[in-house]
């Protein structure tokens, strides 16, 4: 709230106020000289002109000693009004740039899992409604899920979708210019980085009894960086900024109130209610079979049993080392 900054203190002329300190005392030195000489000539004037002069020269001497004293006592009010005003402003304003823009928590790239990353994030998953993700495989949301104690969560997953030729050029160039001296190709990228989605699809079945619901967006366009949207706060993880060398990316968490749990939020609704995003439930309902349908239709790919053996093996695999290294920060990790 703005505070009006008075010209003047009660009383006080306000041309007065306005002018500078040097221009006051100026001003009321000339006032006190002009009422001296207007008494001082009065004394060589006859009877009545004389009495005039007094009362003229007197009102001028008593209206510059109270100007002068009243501008002494104001000037300091005035002083301290405007430094609370500028203080309460720039108070205010900081706490709006501190909410909107700045992170509440920043977390540095790492090799493995953070104790600290999981812990806040677990909590927040805990205490949220819904959960909004938006990134490129879920391995490790799985895993997230597989620990949660409780199974009210309502989940929205946006995935890149397989059946779409180039969904995931981006992120595989990305990489692989990231990747130094990796000689990793880009058609091998592509096959590991489709194996983690499929093992991620896998995952959601698995934990699909933790979550009141699923529900799996594929777009063709999937974010770069990922985005995990809780109901007081928003993570987003830069694999657009990830240091060469680290596994996991630097990753920071926003508040409820930020500007991008707004434009994130409002911008997943979107995705959602997009003709061109292809949705899919997976409930507490779903069986083996209805699921191996669904993957064919997510995926495009058969989920025979031997596939469907092997990346429940690599969910499983991938869990339990996440729960190690989360809980006792010691282990090397290894995707």
């Amino acid at each position: 709230m703005s505070t009006r900054i008075p010209s003047g203190g009660r009383g006080q002329n306000p041309w007065l106020g306005r002018l500078s300190r040097g221009m006051q005392v100026l001003l009321l030195v000339c006032s006190l000289l002009v009422s001296l000489v207007t008494i001082w000539g009065g004394t060589r004037l006859p009877g009545g002109w004389r009495d005039g002069a007094n009362a003229i020269g007197l009102g001028i001497l008593v209206s510059a000693v109270f100007g002068m004293a009243q501008s002494v006592i104001t000037d300091p009010i005035s002083k301290e009004i405007l430094r609370q005003s500028i203080t309460e402003e720039v108070r205010a304003a900081l706490t709006d740039l501190h909410t909107s823009y700045i992170p509440t928590n920043e977390f540095p790239a790492s090799d493995q899992p953070g104790i600290g990353f999981n812990a806040l994030m677990s909590q927040d998953m805990q205490n949220s409604d819904t959960y909004w993700f938006r990134g490129i495989h879920t391995k490790f949301c799985a895993a997230r899920f597989s620990m949660m104690r409780s199974s009210n969560v309502q989940a929205y997953l946006i995935l890149p979708d397989p059946t779409v030729p180039h969904s995931l050029d981006a992120r595989l160039e990305y990489r692989a210019t990231q990747a130094a001296g990796d000689r990793t190709s880009i058609p091998e990228l592509r096959e590991k980085t489709l194996r983690s989605i499929h093992a991620g699809l896998v995952g959601l079945f698995l934990a699909r009894n933790k979550c009141g619901s699923i529900e799996v967006l594929l777009v063709s366009t999937p974010a770069l960086d990922r985005f995990e949207i809780f109901q007081h706060s928003v993570w987003i993880s830069l694999f657009s900024d990830m240091d060469q060398g680290t596994l996991f990316p630097r990753a920071m968490r926003f508040s409820k109130a930020s500007l991008l749990h707004r434009m994130q939020g409002a911008e997943c609704l979107a995705i959602r209610r997009s003709p061109a995003t292809r949705r899919f439930e997976i409930s507490r309902t779903t069986t083996e079979e209805d699921f191996v349908a669904l993957f064919r239709d997510m995926t495009g790919k058969e989920l025979t049993p031997e596939l469907l053996t092997d990346l429940t093996a690599d969910v499983e695999g991938t869990a339990g080392r996440f729960r190690t290294a989360i809980r006792a920060d010691g282990p090397a990790w290894r995707r």
